[in-house]
């Protein structure tokens, strides 16, 4: 059972569905790609405001009521991508932010020009709150392309759960394919693939080639350990 813990769903949230039809369309493309999680991960900007609650609930209702009218194998659950500031963890810790799935693991991403030790500060400012860090799509990260044993620090020392997205890993394939992203899934250093969806188009889920991608290339463990394994470990802690 393929699940997609970070896309952007929800519309009239942030810069990803646009508009209902949208919404809709993604709902379709997620079944499409034998996705039958979909945790809703709108952005939260803590430094530009407090997130929309209420528009977000109320389009997530809309879209459970799609679904179910549709009848379509998706089941929905609530989340959002925290952009990292001082206030964020104390922010998720008072419910002021969508923990993903109402579990204690909060999907945090920074400036892709961040230096370790704010993520670091970040891990144990989370931890500290009784929340775990998963780290969005960690290719994006200058510093960890600089030192990629800071990954092994992030699981080892600070419990932090590693996602990737699955374009990156799409284009890991191949000898030519993206080195870190080889190389970081080689040694087993990625926890969860996502497909940070914001569209149909350009930014569309692609769950389906990830996983066939991921059982070729590393085996069928790995496949269902980032795509089925981790995303039940979260949601149900």
């Amino acid at each position: 059972m393929i699940a997609d813990m970070h896309c952007h769903v929800v519309y009239g949230v942030d810069d990803g569905s646009k508009d209902w039809e949208m919404t809709k369309q993604m709902l379709q493309k997620a079944v499409e790609n034998d996705v039958r999680i979909l945790c809703c991960t709108s952005h939260a900007i803590p430094a530009r405001g407090p997130f929309p609650w209420d528009t977000y609930l109320q389009h997530m209702q809309e879209m459970g009521e799609y679904i179910n009218s549709e009848g379509l194998p998706l089941t929905l659950y609530t989340g959002c991508e925290i952009m990292y500031t001082e206030e964020a963890a104390r922010m998720a810790r008072r419910g002021e932010l969508p923990t993903l799935g109402q579990s204690r693991y909060v999907l945090v991403e920074f400036m892709p020009i961040t230096d370790w030790g704010q993520i670091t500060v970040a891990a144990r400012e989370f931890s500290n709150h009784g929340l775990k860090m998963v780290c969005a799509h960690v290719e994006r990260y200058a510093c960890l392309h600089e030192d990629m044993d800071r990954l092994y620090e992030l699981h080892e020392d600070y419990g932090v759960i590693c996602q990737m997205n699955a374009s990156t890993i799409l284009r890991s394939h191949g000898l030519f394919g993206d080195k870190f992203a080889k190389k970081a899934l080689k040694a087993g250093l990625i926890d969860l693939a996502a497909s940070d969806s914001h569209n149909v188009t350009e930014r569309a889920c692609n769950l389906k080639a990830c996983y066939e991608m991921l059982r070729k290339d590393y085996g069928s463990e790995m496949a269902s350990s980032l795509l089925e394994d981790m995303p039940q470990q979260i949601l149900h802690r």
